[in-house]
């Protein structure tokens, strides 16, 4: 029997072919794999392009570390596993953005930590030059919904980020206090010093490897979970 281990999942960028069909936004949340449920992602596109297109969806590639078991999405309908595009398709009109891509997935052991990617590819069926192929991330972890509820007032952008640069805010504390970034595995990769009275912290990523990070500011024993930013 196999044992289902709940994903965080996240689109984390794309690489376009052509100009009218483009990503419009991207959706992601978190997830413990010792929960053992369905995993989701969500592709928002838009159509900026004159003229209404039909767009189908293939799924180009599954997983690359192994970790992904099996895998199902929706489009204008839900397929299974082994149906790997398609058979109707979503039409977009010009300016419009469609909602109705999402993609699921499963692990197969529910005390993973790591993650995995599945591609896919959104295409004009008149022109298939009018393409997006999007990559979503799956990050699982243990550890993932263990007192890590942000700090209301905290914020973190640009989220997701390419820049390679991360700008944090968070209240000010009257005494210096460090900001900590934790990769999903929780280990620590970098920490950031900041004075008193400072609202803002600055991490320069460029070096991160792709992934989800946890940012928090320590003072002392007293850690607050300031939120999560995806690096791509």
């Amino acid at each position: 029997m196999k044992r289902i281990a709940l994903l965080f999942a996240l689109v984390f960028g794309f690489h376009a072919n052509a100009q009218n069909i483009a990503l419009h936004a991207i959706g992601y949340g978190n997830a413990n794999s010792r929960t053992g449920t369905l995993a989701e992602a969500h592709v928002n596109l838009i159509n900026n392009g004159t003229t209404t297109n039909s767009y189908i969806v293939k799924r180009t590639q599954v997983g690359t570390t192994g970790l992904v078991d099996s895998n199902y999405f929706c489009w204008d309908l839900c397929y299974p596993t082994w149906v790997n595009q398609s058979q109707g398709t979503v039409d977009i009109a010009p300016g419009s953005v469609a909602y109705d891509f999402s993609g699921y997935a499963y692990v197969l052991d529910t005390a993973a930590n790591g993650q995995d990617t599945i591609w896919y590819t959104f295409e004009n069926v008149a022109d298939s030059t009018d393409a997006i192929t999007v990559p979503v991330l799956f990050v699982f972890s243990t550890t993932f919904g263990q007192n890590e509820l942000p700090t209301p007032s905290a914020k973190i952008y640009p989220n997701p980020s390419s820049t390679g640069r991360v700008t944090v805010e968070f209240a000010a504390s009257p005494a210096a206090v460090t900001v900590e970034v934790l990769d999903v595995l929780g280990k620590l990769q970098h920490v950031i010093d900041v004075p008193a009275f400072a609202t803002q912290a600055v991490w320069v990523s460029e070096d991160a490897p792709t992934g989800v990070y946890l940012l928090r500011k320590r003072s002392g024993v007293q850690v607050e979970n300031l939120g999560k930013v995806l690096i791509y």
